[in-house]
């Protein structure tokens, strides 16, 4: 769970918007659409590696997801793809069932948490 006590840690949010320049577009916009785009299908990469038994598309995938959760100040869904990461690190892929669900799951509040704050930023 992010600082702010939801799925996004707002301070992060609050330090992407210090980057906005005058008369460009949002970068806190511009980050969370190109998050939402990306996601869905870093998402399904990690259950289709997880069915195929391919550990390397599945790390690939997770630490993929990691690093644009962590852009965004996604923290749990950055702590779920590191547990399904490692798991494909160590050739583990069929363990990463139960927390690549979670992962889907928290991707959902972090999806809901982005819908509300484009529509109050």
């Amino acid at each position: 769970m992010s600082a702010s006590g939801g799925p996004i840690d707002l301070s992060v949010i609050d330090r992407l918007r210090q980057l906005n320049q005058e008369g460009e577009p949002d970068v806190v916009r511009e980050v969370f659409l190109l998050f939402l785009d990306d996601a869905p299908r870093r998402i399904s990469a990690i259950a289709e590696a997880i069915g195929r038994g391919d550990a390397d598309a599945l790390q690939r995938a997770a630490h993929t997801l990691k690093g644009a959760a962590a852009s965004i100040g996604a923290t749990a869904l950055q702590a779920l793809c590191l547990e399904v990461e490692l798991l494909g690190k160590g050739a583990r892929p069929e363990a990463a069932t139960v927390p690549a669900q979670a992962l889907r799951a928290e991707f959902d509040r972090v999806r809901g948490e982005i819908d509300r704050l484009l529509l109050i930023g």
